[in-house]
């Protein structure tokens, strides 16, 4: 059983019957419109970051800022683990190989009631 499996998602292989690219492409723009939705705050106070996507030595491909403010950011995350496990997936069966530099986590601020990452 994986861990996508353990805690209640769909595998990456249930995603991948229509292509893996495609898969991770579709997920990728799923994750755009809940942040869309997700980002609005009232201050810096309901901002987050997640890592998004997965890098050939570690770590993800980039970061995204979102908003607890209406919502506890669940839908977000269990999106961005799908996501996460499918990219990596795929990083394995293509033998990719990276700089293995390492992303800095970035922080928070809510610029015009919007949640946005910030070096």
């Amino acid at each position: 059983m994986t861990l996508a499996l353990a805690i209640g998602f769909a595998s990456p292989t249930a995603y991948a019957a229509g292509g893996d690219a495609e898969a991770a492409a579709r997920l990728r723009q799923e994750i755009a419109a809940v942040i869309s939705e997700a980002s609005w705050c009232r201050n810096i106070v309901n901002c987050r970051v997640i890592g998004l996507g997965a890098r050939p030595c570690g770590g993800p491909e980039e970061y995204v800022a979102f908003s607890i403010w209406n919502n506890t950011g669940d839908e977000l995350r269990n999106l961005v683990t799908e996501y996460n496990l499918l990219k990596e997936e795929l990083m394995l069966d293509s033998d990719e190989v990276g700089t293995c530099e390492v992303l800095p986590k970035p922080n928070t601020n809510c610029l015009q009631s919007r949640c946005v990452t910030v070096p």
